[in-house]
């Protein structure tokens, strides 16, 4: 084990990690802002991975293409799957069982999901062979990514968008009132429905962006959803509840984490190094890094 490999490994889980962080993100809204309790994310993300590669491989589009095109039918499955689903348990008390109604709920689409891509696509693993996949930039003895650096621009780019909709929009102002105080913000005449179904919305569509990079980084079985939704908990909780940045920080200490123990120890202990690490977080600082007080 040498620094340079060292060095690597760093630079492959900042890369991973930016996935994890755009999986964070898409939690952002609705878990970290109105705590509304979806593990469907991880599997949204497998979903638009593979129409990506679909379209890709049998018609020949541009995976970028494709991925634009995504963007608003995720949207609308989301504002559908908020609006249709997820709306009777918002009225919930949290002893009444809102979180289990949504967690239930969303597992059970989550399988829907996943069913349906082992009929379509089955178990066999699929990789998306675009010819910059295995592609770096020479920097030395190391080697940088191509998908890796795009998929760290793209976080970039989400993390200043989503930082000007909520500071700078109607929608963000009224969003971070429900966020405060959902009552008060109910009686000053925001519709709490109508933020909760365009955030879902707008958290499926980032979930997209997500799949694209996941696709780009690894093969795709449908299996993948689940482990997906917990990597994007793990940044929400680790960051603190709704803190942007601090999701983005977590997400990629995450996949830092999985990279070097990956690389210092053995691969297939790099879940279980994870988790214990999170247990060990949550005793020393509960409410997240950058949590606020």
């Amino acid at each position: 084990m040498s620094l340079t490999g060292t060095i690597q490994s760093i630079f492959g889980g900042i890369g991973v990690g930016a996935i994890y962080a755009l999986l964070g993100l898409s939690f952002a809204l609705i878990f970290g802002r109105l705590n509304i309790a979806s593990v469907l994310h991880g599997d949204l993300a497998i979903l638009a991975a593979y129409l990506i590669y679909f379209f890709y491989t049998n018609a020949g589009i541009n995976l970028f293409i494709v991925t634009i095109a995504l963007l608003p039918i995720f949207y609308f499955l989301g504002y559908i799957i908020q609006l249709g689903l997820l709306r009777p348990f918002m009225s919930l008390d949290v002893w009444k069982g809102r979180y289990q109604g949504q967690v239930m709920v969303t597992q059970g689409t989550a399988m829907i999901i996943m069913a349906l891509e082992f009929m379509v696509w089955t178990g066999t693993y699929r990789t998306l062979g675009v010819p910059y996949r295995n592609s770096a930039i020479n920097l030395g003895s190391l080697k940088l990514s191509i998908v890796h650096l795009m998929s760290f621009v793209a976080l970039i780019c989400l993390v200043l968008i989503l930082n000007y909709i909520l500071d700078k929009t109607r929608y963000g102002i009224s969003l971070r009132a429900c966020s405060d105080d959902r009552t008060t913000a109910m009686l000053t005449g925001i519709d709490y429905n109508k933020i909760s179904n365009v955030s879902f919305g707008i958290s499926a569509v980032i979930s997209v962006v997500a799949g694209l990079f996941y696709a780009l980084s690894f093969a795709l079985t449908p299996s993948l959803g689940m482990d997906l939704t917990l990597k994007g908990w793990v940044a929400v909780i680790v960051g603190g509840m709704g803190s942007i940045s601090g999701i983005v920080v977590a997400g990629l200490l995450v996949g830092l984490v999985e990279s070097l123990s990956s690389y210092f120890w053995i691969p297939a202990y790099k879940d279980a190094v994870l988790f214990i690490g999170l247990l060990i977080f949550l005793v020393v600082k509960p409410a997240g890094l950058m949590a606020k007080k």
